[in-house]
């Protein structure tokens, strides 16, 4: 049976649609296989085969988001093709949170802009969308690029965990920096709505004009 993968959000140059299964080869080689990515993007998150991550996409299209608490979404550049993933996890609908997450396949699109009209993006879905309360966002202690990428774009930085996770490979541990935007900084930053108006083609801010 063919599965048909919904588009979820489209900007100037970037579209986000829902993976499927048949991403899993796509995902196994770009993000699994690649130790640098997964390094920066989630540690400890390893899949033996890409069989194994194929049944992990099928048991997680076979259950709507809103359930499963984890919003996964491929990053498609109009020219480019898949150039990452973005999502949205660990969603509690009491407390209408969910953690940010981010990562781009090939070091040569870090500053391209692509990241910043997909985050733009999925923050118009998460606030104005899904109506979420709070975004919130990780970022380990060595990558310096991603914390000043959350700050940027309207993040505000919360504290610091010591030494809070364990990097299997490395055989250390880490520190883990935490960032959080609440609705209400996300309506009131400026920037974020000047991006929106350039990358989207509407301000995102303004509760009153999303689609």
């Amino acid at each position: 049976m063919s599965i048909s993968a919904p588009i979820l959000h489209q900007g100037r140059a970037i579209t986000l649609r829902r993976t499927i299964p048949d991403d899993a080869a796509l995902l196994y080689e770009q993000m699994y296989c690649n130790a640098e990515f997964m390094g920066l993007f989630r540690l400890n998150d390893l899949v033996a085969n890409e069989e194994e991550l194929r049944e992990r996409l099928v048991k997680r299209w076979e259950v709507s988001p809103i359930k499963s608490g984890y919003l996964e979404m491929l990053i498609l550049h109009k020219h480019h093709g898949a150039i990452g993933i973005i999502a949205a996890a660990d969603y509690i609908p009491l407390h209408q949170r969910a953690e940010f997450l981010i990562g781009l396949f090939n070091p040569k699109y870090y500053y391209a802009g692509y990241s910043i009209e997909a985050c733009l993006m999925l923050g118009d879905l998460v606030f104005n969308q899904y109506k979420l309360h709070r975004l919130y966002a990780y970022a380990y202690d060595y990558n310096h690029l991603a914390q000043k990428a959350l700050t940027s774009g309207g993040f505000m930085v919360e504290g610091v965990m010591k030494e809070h996770l364990f990097d299997q490979q490395k055989e250390q541990f880490v520190d883990l920096h935490i960032f959080g935007m609440t609705v209400q900084q996300f309506r009131q930053n400026r920037r974020i709505a000047k991006l929106s108006r350039r990358l989207i083609g509407r301000d995102i801010t303004d509760g009153e004009n999303h689609s």
